[in-house]
């Protein structure tokens, strides 16, 4: 019962779950709609709930008059959950959303920056957009500039044998027999069901007690608020 389970293994597990033949060659024509039913379940899961395992950091670096930028390619753009700016050689919280009111003070669409940038959102074709746009490149000595990124990664692929499932395969397994005994119509559905509930309340239930993540910093949502002394924004329209 861990993570890390191959799909070789997954299968074997669930044909067990199901009362199915463990020999492969017999599940031959099945196996594609067996494999399908066990990413379905992993996928499900994986949207439920905020795994702490897969929560990563990534950064990238703000470049001067750049508004937009692609996000680290790991992170699911759906599951961001907080991004910080490195100024002052300290990390601070970027404000999500970026509204009307924000850009009267600094119009993007005027090509006008300023310097700390201070809220972010997610943008079209999967992209970031920062606000307001940086009025220089990001300092690669004091690490100035760079923007680092908080979410729960994407799955990874679940499709040959030796592929590996980033969640519990004992979870996965009984959600999955579970579902499948029931379209059957047999006896013990329910009770592969309730296997698989108190399964995630198990491993749900080691962590969430524990102390909260922080979504986007403080939530107070009125603009990026630096910790140190106060900082004298400036405007810089730039004009070809």
């Amino acid at each position: 019962m861990a993570r890390k389970k191959t799909l070789l293994s997954l299968l074997q597990d669930y044909r067990a779950e199901i009362r199915a033949s463990g020999n492969a060659a017999h599940n031959t024509n099945v196996r594609e709609t067996q494999v399908r039913l066990l990413q379905r379940v992993q996928e499900y899961l994986y949207d439920e709930i905020a795994w702490p395992h897969l929560r990563i950091q990534r950064t990238f670096d703000v470049q001067a008059g750049q508004r937009y930028y692609a996000p680290p390619d790991e992170i699911n753009l759906d599951r961001v959950e907080l991004l910080e700016v490195r100024y002052g050689q300290q990390w601070f919280d970027l404000c999500p959303g970026i509204e009307a009111e924000h850009y009267n003070t600094w119009e993007s669409d005027l090509d006008e920056r300023s310097w700390p940038v201070q809220r972010w959102q997610i943008y079209e074709d999967e992209q970031i957009e920062i606000w307001p746009i940086p009025a220089s490149d990001a300092d690669t000595t004091t690490l100035d500039g760079r923007i680092r990124v908080t979410g729960i990664r994407k799955l990874s692929p679940l499709v040959q044998d030796d592929d590996t499932a980033d969640l519990d395969d004992r979870l996965i397994v009984l959600y999955a027999a579970a579902e499948t005994l029931a379209a059957s119509g047999a006896s013990d559905a329910q009770l592969k069901l309730s296997a698989a509930q108190q399964r995630k309340q198990t491993l749900t239930g080691n962590w969430s007690k524990k102390k909260t993540f922080r979504l986007f910093g403080g939530g107070d949502g009125e603009g990026w608020k630096p910790k140190g002394p106060p900082t004298v924004h400036y405007r810089d329209r730039q004009t070809s």
